[in-house]
């Protein structure tokens, strides 16, 4: 993976944008107003004017987290997190908060970290001020129900439970065993029954007192009114939080304990997906915010182009892929870490993977600190930040509201994005910090030997010093690194000019030639001098055997590597690039500057037409997709479930077994005869769209119809979805391999028509939160309990899904069947008020402003894969939502739901706590035990 950091340097005023209502600074292609003050509390807030936008968003993140939690309490803060959703005096129903977000299209979340906790909601930007007064509560008079006490600690014990199965949470709890014991990011966060147990209500409240304090917050307001009335909004309503005038968190404990390093840290993983990690602490680097020099030192060492160090892993035939990147590990202290996606041979060689990166931050030490390699980077991050697009309102809110504090308000955002200072000394003396003397180095994979487990997650382990002689031999050079370190960047935009006038108000077909349809939108609407490219590449061979389907994707991995060094640059400089394998043939994606988008896309297809195939690498990629299917049995298990759906209900599909009985005996022969046949009978749709003129857009599809052989033009039609027979429901159960339980039930509708989608839209809307409030909050189920709408190639749904340590799928199955019996009821009783506020928030989410051009051509792009050539699905799905009428909507949903669900579908899993201890009686409902014979027994709907 690629690191690089998007960061402009202030050349002159024409960079930066400032409101009138105060100096806040800004990127000029930013329309929205900054307002930055603090309230008599001391709240830090910012709130964001954005009259054009549909949906209104809030966060607020406290620095308070699981550092604070006391010694013999761990996982307060998170539990703390939980409780606050769950009634406030002004606001005391049980899930009232999360039912108004939820009523008026929006949705809500949290997160507990070490050292802050956030809260964040969005919703119709019409609803905000109710919604900011519901959420103000959770900060001002929460009720801490005695009732959901010991419920929410099972839903905590439930979240601790599933996270034990997520190698990269084992690895961190590996990873804190290593940390100074004195230091807080070494405390465990989630919290159990055990480390919340007993009568906790007390010292919840005397936790909640005693560190959430009003000058510890930041707040982040984002809505259509003016700055001067969203502050008003503010004042009024969040001055009534207490500041306790709390001191801000001081660590004077180093992460790494003195003497404990040079170490190295062996973590035993459930999936097959070897890895090696050097971490380095560096101190703290945030009073160097303005220079940054961890990311000048991780774009060096995670550049991917020629002279690249994972350029040089790879022809070792060591690496798959790798990631440089510098965090805030530990509160105040910073580290930067390489991490290697190790191939089998490079995990027998992991040292000689470690010499060579070892070897390479020399190199940058001794030559790769020079003034040119910054001014490349801060050309492009000029571009970059000169033509931004601005966040969607959840994500700039949430963001923003954990960065506030560490920053002068008003450079808030050019703190983030903007470097302003070439410093090569101070770059140089983080560089003496990489160094194995100062490194831990960590080794996972599943068949490592260890000799600990972590408390809690129980994650096998084993910490050993790194010998002297190891150190010493990591300290010489390892190979010839004359061709080392990336050459200057060919992709650097230089026409960055926006196409003046207007285009067509949709994307237009510009040219039908044989086997080629291309679709063709100028749109410099965003003020933004990027397009996109997208091509799908259609073969029927692709679709024929589970064979075929192999070789699909071991054709765009070779391709995908052929053309590494030579895309990475262009990534660097703005351009995104993406090919991937599908049912229908494979896709690939340019996006980003339009200026050298020819060049990249010429390159990319004349790979294509002559690839080259390698065998070492072939077997490289073979074993590493059969190693990605194996783990397959290693995700969450709701996971696990939602994919076997997939398998049963489309076709061409095929099952885990046959994939692999596939790989296991292909040779690069085959390969190599498969790459000839997929492009021998092809068709191909384009869409160009963006600050692209006609005359480019038919160039470039002049360039990616070389690819046809006119003569042997073919259709191919997208997989099938079958039609599950209303004489269910049905049931497949499937081996799970965790110890976890989890069933997924899908209710199918009848057709594909507006009217269909319009009410499995609404009914995803209006059953998602007492689903989630019934089974999760009142009876406990799990942590993992959601519904939502699935339309599978247009045919809509809804699924409910649940995963859990402590219930088995039966009654799983009970609860659900219970609830959906129940639940027409509560539509019959619903006030037309409540109903019309529903239909308001599905429509306000239908209509949702798109921020980006990238989500526009996504949106264009999924319109033509529909043969929707007015590009207007959303307003006519809207359309038929507010078309609705209420009885209409109770009479669908009691024949769906209240006199049972006949066609549908429920995958579930016995996770190892169940599978031998279940006393419920089975599942009732037609057993699908053979996937294959119960296909060819359904209809299916028709193709599109």
């Amino acid at each position: 993976m690629f690191f690089y950091y998007r960061f402009a340097f202030i050349l002159t005023g024409l960079l930066i944008a400032s409101t009138a209502i105060a100096s806040f600074q800004k990127s000029p292609n930013d329309h929205r107003e900054y307002l930055a003050f603090t309230l008599d509390n001391q709240i830090q807030v910012l709130v964001i004017s954005d009259p054009e936008t549909t949906q209104a968003a809030a966060s607020l993140a406290v620095r308070i987290g699981a550092a604070d939690d006391p010694h013999d309490r761990a996982g307060l803060a998170h539990y703390l997190e939980h409780m606050l959703f769950l009634g406030t005096e002004k606001y005391p129903e049980l899930d009232g908060y999360r039912s108004f977000i939820r009523q008026n299209g929006g949705s809500s979340n949290a997160s507990t970290g070490i050292d802050f906790t956030n809260y964040n909601f969005n919703i119709d930007a019409g609803h905000l001020k109710p919604a900011l007064d519901r959420f103000a509560q959770f900060f001002i008079a929460p009720l801490f129900p005695e009732a959901q006490i010991d419920r929410e600690r099972s839903v905590v014990d439930a979240e601790y439970q599933m996270r034990t199965q997520r190698d990269a949470i084992r690895r961190w709890s590996a990873l804190r065993q290593a940390y100074n014991p004195k230091h807080p990011s070494s405390r465990f966060a989630s919290g159990t029954l055990e480390t919340l147990a007993g009568d906790i209500r007390s010292e919840l409240i005397d936790f909640y007192h005693a560190n959430y304090s009003a000058n510890l917050m930041s707040l982040v307001v984002l809505g259509q009114e003016s700055p001067e009335q969203l502050q008003n909004w503010v004042r009024e309503i969040f001055s009534e939080i207490r500041n306790n005038e709390l001191p801000e968190r001081v660590i004077d404990e180093p992460l790494f304990a003195v003497n404990t390093l040079p170490a190295l840290l062996r973590v035993k993983s459930l999936k097959n997906e070897p890895r090696l990690t050097l971490l380095f602490p560096v101190g703290d680097l945030q009073q160097h915010w303005r220079e940054k020099p961890a990311s000048y030192i991780s774009h060096l060492l995670g550049h991917e182009g020629e002279g690249s160090l994972l350029s040089k892993l790879k022809d070792e035939g060591w690496a798959l892929g790798l990631l440089a990147s510098s965090a805030n590990s530990g509160l105040v202290t910073h580290t930067l870490s390489v991490n290697v996606e190790l191939t089998e041979s490079g995990l027998k060689n992991w040292r000689n993977v470690a010499a060579y990166i070892l070897q390479y931050v020399r190199e940058i030490r001794q030559r790769g600190i020079e003034q040119w390699r910054f001014e490349e980077n801060q050309k492009l991050s000029e571009i970059e930040f000169r033509f931004l697009e601005i966040d969607d309102p959840a994500s700039a809110v949430t963001y923003l509201a954990t960065e506030l504090h560490k920053f002068p308000p008003d450079e808030l955002l050019t703190a983030i994005y903007l470097v302003e200072n070439y410093d090569p000394q101070l770059i140089h003396n983080v560089l003496e910090l990489v160094n194995p003397e100062n490194m831990l180095a960590i080794l996972s994979s599943p068949n490592l030997e260890t000799d600990n487990t972590t408390p809690y997650l129980q994650t096998e382990y084993s910490i050993t010093s790194l010998p002297e002689a190891q150190i010493d031999e990591w300290r010489q050079d390892f190979a010839d690194a004359s061709d080392w370190l990336p050459q200057r960047n060919q992709f650097l935009p230089e026409n960055i000019d926006l196409i003046e006038g207007k285009g067509n108000a949709i994307p237009q077909q510009i040219s039908s030639s044989l086997g080629l349809k291309l679709w063709h939108q100028t749109d410099s609407s965003f003020g933004v001098p990027r397009s996109s490219f997208f091509v799908s590449v259609r073969s029927p061979i692709t679709k024929s055997s589970a064979k075929n389907s192999m070789l699909l994707s071991l054709f765009t991995d070779a391709i995908n590597d052929q053309l590494t060094e030579f895309v990475y640059p262009a990534l660097i400089a703005g351009l995104e690039y993406r090919l991937y394998p599908h049912s229908r043939g494979f896709s690939f994606r340019i996006s980003g500057f339009n200026d050298k988008q020819n060049l990249l896309l010429s390159k990319i297809v004349s790979t294509l037409r002559s690839p080259q195939f390698d065998a070492e690498k072939f077997e490289v990629h073979r074993r590493e997709l059969i190693r990605e299917i194996n783990n397959r049995r290693k995700d969450s298990a709701y996971r696990q479930t939602i994919n076997e759906f997939y398998t049963v209900l489309l076709e061409p599909s095929w099952t885990d077994r046959e994939q692999l009985q596939a790989l296991e005996v292909l040779k690069i022969d085959d390969l190599e005869q498969f790459s000839k046949q997929l492009l021998d009978r092809i068709n191909i749709v384009v869409l160009s769209h963006g600050n692209t003129h006609y005359q480019q857009a038919q160039s470039m599809g002049q360039i990616v119809s070389t690819l046809i052989n006119s003569d042997r033009v073919v259709q191919v039609e997208k997989s099938k979805v079958a039609t599950l027979p209303h004489t269910g429901p049905f049931q497949r159960s499937i081996d799970i391999e965790k110890d976890d339980s989890a069933i997924s039930i899908y209710i199918q509708g009848d057709d594909r028509s507006l009217q269909e989608r319009a009410r499995f839209s609404l009914l995803a809307q209006m059953i998602s939160t007492p689903f989630f409030s019934d089974l999760r909050s009142v009876q406990k189920l799990g942590y993992v309990v959601f519904s939502h709408y699935v339309p599978v190639i247009e045919v809509p749904g809804l699924m409910l899904v649940i995963q859990s340590p402590d219930v088995d799928p039966p009654a799983m199955n009970v609860a659900i069947t219970r609830f959906l019996a129940e639940f027409p009821k509560s539509l019959a009783t619903m006030t037309e008020i409540e109903f019309q506020a529903h239909k308001d928030g599905l429509i306000s989410r239908l209509l949702q402003k798109i921020n980006t051009l990238g989500e526009k051509s996504e949106l264009y792009w999924t319109e033509i894969d529909r043969k929707n050539f007015d590009f207007d699905s959303r307003n006519k799905v809207a359309t038929e939502v507010e078309s609705i009428r209420q009885q209409d909507f109770v009479e669908f949903v009691q024949r769906l739901l209240f006199e049972g669900p006949k066609g549908s579908l429920a995958i579930y899993g016995f996770g190892n706590h169940h599978q031998q201890l279940s006393q419920n009686p089975p599942l009732e409902g037609n057993i699908v035990a053979d996937v294959a014979k119960f296909k060819k027994s359904l209809d299916y709907f028709p193709s599109l």
